[in-house]
């Protein structure tokens, strides 16, 4: 087992505790990885997953297909989408990429978070400001949190450098 695997069962052991809240792992740890072991753990969820783009649907497919998980009850839905469900009821009710909720989204959550009590929110770019409003809007607070810097340094993630080009756009 390696680190990443550790931190992911790790961050995955602290939701399951608390049943609410929001995991802040740096960007390119796993989260949908950790998400999958927290579902792992329960007796046959029915889940709803809210996502902004359908890159990041692929990406939670393709990781529970990595896992052989069984998706039979995993309902995918956008952001904007969200409306749609605030009258059913789940098991988990998963907003990945939790920061990018708009007023109008956050407003839909109120209606479904008040149906549903597990709730996990994911990220890996949150503001203080973020932070704040999903707290005094929506109750739900970081309960976890991995900074990209804590990551390198233990090599759960590659340090980067980017390399600006710059280029004239007038001839």
């Amino acid at each position: 087992m390696t680190l990443r695997d550790l931190r992911q069962k790790e961050f995955a052991d602290v939701w399951l505790k608390e049943r609410h809240g929001v995991l802040n792992l740096c960007p390119r740890f796993g989260k949908c990885r950790t998400t999958i072991n927290i579902l792992e753990e329960l007796d046959n969820p029915s889940i709803l997953i809210a996502y902004p783009d359908n890159k990041i649907k692929e990406s939670w497919q393709n990781d529970f297909e990595e896992r052989d998980y069984d998706t039979s009850r995993v309902t995918y839905t956008t952001h904007l989408s969200l409306k749609k469900y605030i009258d059913q009821e789940y098991d988990v009710v998963i907003i990945d990429e939790i920061h990018l909720l708009s007023e109008a989204q956050i407003e839909v959550c109120k209606e479904l978070f008040a149906n549903n009590k597990q709730i996990l929110g994911l990220t890996g770019t949150l503001s203080m400001d973020s932070e704040i409003n999903l707290e005094k809007e929506l109750d739900i607070h970081v309960i976890a949190h991995y900074p990209i810097e804590k990551a390198i340094n233990e090599g759960v993630i590659v340090d980067y450098e980017i390399t600006v080009i710059r280029v004239p756009l007038d001839d």
